[in-house]
Order: structure tokens, then C-alpha cells, then sequence
């Protein structure tokens, strides 16, 4: 019997070891467990390779297009970078000459972006006349939530999609998703705190996904609250009030 588990063990590894002709890596990063299921390795092989090369890594770590060339190239398999930019080039292509009129409708989504506890969920009850905020645990988003508010547009009543996403440090990968679905981020900042780090991060997302940013100031009410300042720190990270010379719309 142990004969014969040894057996299918070697057997297990070896169609393991079987690797495949070429690696396409979609938009241009892997996970360490990623790419040892492409590479058929254990991760801890490509953390053993990374490590040598002078990269600490773990098993979720995302690996950037030239790590993963590297490593790839190690274990003999070359790789190819799925090139997402001219497939949706040609998707546009076919959509502008085929017949618009039969193209559907959709409500704009809007994400509602920001440090932690600067008013963004607050924000949306006003909006959608509700209290969601009081419900939550510590007053901190934990998830994404989505909602739809009707609003009154060139005589007609339209839905707008909001999404409202988490502000707090550990949610960072849910804050990258929500900007990746919409079409126009709003960065709340409170007056009276000014920018923060996941100020900044919410940015850098929107920015990524090539997203218009709308600045909303809130907590403009409260003692401390100096609304300049908020103004000057944006500046400072290239978004500028419309009312200081630039266009970027900001709204206390």
C-alpha cells in the first residue's frame, strides 16, 4: 500500500511538472498563486525564485509584467501580455458601425470615494433620504453598496447608480473595484480633516481607471473646517478648483 501511494504521488507531481508552451498574463500582472498554477510549481518556487532575485514576496502578492518575465523565463516559458487596450480598441470600432439606435440606455454610476469617516455614506443618505450611516458597525462602510436614485433631467426622471465604498485602510482592494465600473468618481473630503492617506489612494484609482474626479467638501459646518485649505492640499495632487483657475469641480 505505501508502495503504491508513493507511487501516485510521483505520478501527481510529475503531471504537475508539465509546463505550458507559452504564458499570457491578462493586463499585465499575476499572483504569486497565479502564476505557479500557469507555471504548474508550487508557489513556494516562485517565491524561492523571487526571493533570489531580490524580491520578498507572499502567496497573494501581485506580480507586475517584468517580475513574472523573469521568473517565467526561469522555468523555461515564454510569456505574451494579453493586450487588453486594442481588444477594447476593437470593440469600440465594431460598436461605432453598427446601428446606435439599437444600443441600450444605461444609468451613469457614480462612485462615492474617501478617507475614512469624512461623510461619504452620510453623503448618500442626504441623497437618497435614508440612514444608512447610523447603522453601520463604528460608523465605517465594510462593503460596497449600491444604490439607485432617481433625479429629474431635461424634463424627465432619470436613475443615477451610486456605489459607496469603504474608506477604511484595510479595504483597499474593494475601493480599486469600484473605480473600475464607473463613470464619474466623487472624492468627499472633509473641511475640517483635508486630505488623507486614502484621500490620496481614491486618486490614484480614479486616475488608473481614467475617471473624471468631482470633489465634494463636506463637514464644512463643523469647528476647524477650512475649506481653502482642502482646496490647496487638492492642488498640490494636480486637482484644481474650478473657481482657483482650474477644472476640477469642487462643491462645499
Amino acid at each position: 500500500r505505501q508502495r503504491r501511494r508513493a507511487m501516485e504521488l510521483r505520478q501527481a507531481r510529475e503531471a504537475k511538472q508539465i509546463r505550458p508552451e507559452m504564458l499570457v498574463v491578462p493586463e499585465g500582472n499575476l499572483t504569486v498563486q497565479e502564476l505557479a498554477d500557469k507555471l504548474s510549481v508550487e508557489s513556494s518556487e516562485i517565491i524561492k525564485s523571487l526571493f533570489f532575485k531580490g524580491i520578498i514576496a507572499t502567496v497573494t502578492q501581485t506580480l507586475d509584467l517584468e517580475s513574472i518575465e523573469k521568473v517565467s523565463q526561469e522555468f523555461g516559458v515564454p510569456v505574451l501580455q494579453d493586450d487588453i487596450e486594442e481588444a477594447a480598441k476593437k470593440t469600440v470600432e465594431m460598436i461605432e458601425e453598427s446601428d446606435l439606435d439599437h444600443l441600450i440606455r444605461r444609468p451613469p454610476v457614480v462612485t462615492v470615494m474617501g478617507h475614512v469617516d469624512h461623510g461619504k455614506t452620510s453623503l448618500l443618505d442626504a441623497i437618497r433620504k435614508t440612514r444608512v450611516a447610523a447603522g453601520e458597525a463604528g460608523g465605517i462602510t465594510q462593503h460596497i453598496g449600491a444604490y439607485q436614485v432617481d433625479v429629474d433631467h431635461a424634463g424627465a426622471s432619470k436613475k443615477v447608480t451610486f456605489l459607496d465604498t469603504p474608506g477604511h485602510e484595510a479595504f483597499t482592494a474593494m475601493r480599486a473595484r469600484g473605480t473600475k465600473v464607473t463613470d464619474v468618481a466623487i472624492l468627499v473630503v472633509a473641511a475640517d480633516d483635508g486630505v488623507r492617506p486614502q484621500t490620496l489612494e481614491a486618486i490614484s484609482h480614479a486616475r488608473a481607471a481614467e475617471v473624471p474626479i468631482v470633489v465634494a467638501i463636506n463637514k464644512v459646518d463643523k469647528e476647524g473646517a477650512q475649506i481653502d485649505r482642502v482646496k490647496q492640499e487638492l492642488s498640490d495632487q494636480s486637482l484644481l478648483a474650478e473657481d482657483w483657475g482650474g477644472d476640477t469641480v469642487m462643491v462645499p
